[in-house]
């Protein structure tokens, strides 16, 4: 079995009960609310890549030895981390303002369409967005109440410190947004560990390993290895596609509208008038190509490309010294190399 065959094994499971959260709310809420979780339902719904999720799974069944959990609740902590990573993403669309998320309208400019015919409030999309994400929070903690969940204690400080990691990324992510001194080097990265590498990749796989009740000594630190690298390369890889591709579903300079401190800024050698206009406020479409023919001539994509799968290989390399079977360690390099 390859990657793709476990994706497509596993993907119906998980989706059905991101659903079935969903629907047991929907149940039981007031009409007037049924229109706004309906949105954050299918806005946690839309085809995305499930890396959270997926790895979760793979975590469990690489190093359980016995069954400890039902499959029913496996899904529906899988489900659960995927429900999370939309509470997230809709946050994260309204402090980037952005206008498209997996190709289609962000929630709230959704919500906006509809709401700002009824209520006097040019935000009103963003505002209830802000509650719809706290909410998704929520019925994830009473998904996870349910659940008999082995290790529970470590498991609920590590689901814990995932999501403070995350907040920390998120964090210094905003502090050098339009930075009015030009950021540290390599700031983009230690915010790609915070916000990516253990968020997207570590935790989740770590999590699956922590409830399948093996007990290895030092495989938290060889998991920390062969997932922070592929984590960091990883946004790399997503820098250049929100910059370069059309086809991501993104607009190709909502990071420069924004001012980001992105892996293309921090690899390049841009000069001062590159970085003033970057930090300055509401850019013109001229003055975002202007900084978008800058990145493209400077030499910095091969910069990054090159960084990109350093990191990967190194991922690749570092999977070797987990203990799991080879089946296992081929699923996993399977997946990085999927990345790319």
């Amino acid at each position: 079995m390859n990657f793709k065959e476990f994706k497509n094994f596993h993907l119906e499971k998980i989706n059905s009960k991101i659903q079935q959260i969903f629907d047991e709310q929907l149940s039981d809420v007031d009409k007037e609310f049924e229109y706004l979780i309906s949105e954050a339902k299918s806005f946690t719904l839309r085809p995305g890549k499930r890396i959270r999720p997926l790895l979760f799974i793979l975590g469990f069944e690489a190093y359980k030895e016995k069954s400890v959990i039902s499959n029913e609740d496996l899904y529906l902590i899988a489900a659960s981390l995927e429900i999370m990573h939309a509470f997230l993403l809709i946050h994260d669309d309204i402090m980037d303002r952005a206008t498209l998320r997996r190709g289609k309208p962000t929630l709230h400019v959704i919500l906006n369409e509809k709401y700002s015919k009824i209520v006097n409030n040019e935000k009103i999309g963003e505002d209830l967005s802000i509650i719809l994400g706290d909410l998704l929070m929520f019925y994830v903690l009473k998904t996870l109440s349910k659940i008999k969940i082995p290790n529970l204690s470590q498991f609920l400080d590590s689901f814990s410190e995932c999501y403070i990691k995350t907040a920390y990324g998120q964090l210094l992510d905003s502090l050098n947004s339009s930075r009015k001194e030009y950021p540290s080097k390599n700031t983009s990265f230690k915010i790609a560990e915070l916000k990516t590498a253990y968020y997207s990749f570590y935790f989740p796989f770590y999590l699956g390993y922590l409830i399948s009740n093996s007990n290895k000594k030092g495989e938290e630190e060889k998991i920390k290895n062969a997932f922070i690298p592929a984590g960091i390369a990883f946004q790399i890889r997503d820098d250049i596609v929100s910059t370069f591709d059309e086809k991501s579903g993104k607009t190709l300079t909502s990071d420069l509208q924004e001012g980001k401190f992105t892996s293309l800024i921090d690899l390049g050698n841009f000069g001062e008038d590159f970085y003033n206009l970057l930090k300055k406020k509401n850019k013109s479409d001229e003055e975002l190509n202007i900084l978008l023919d800058n990145i493209k001539s400077s030499g910095v994509l091969e910069k990054a490309i090159e960084k990109m799968n350093v990191l990967f290989e190194k991922s690749i390399a570092n999977i070797d010294s987990l203990s799991i079977s080879d089946e296992h360690k081929f699923l996993l390099k399977d997946f990085i190399k999927s990345l790319r």
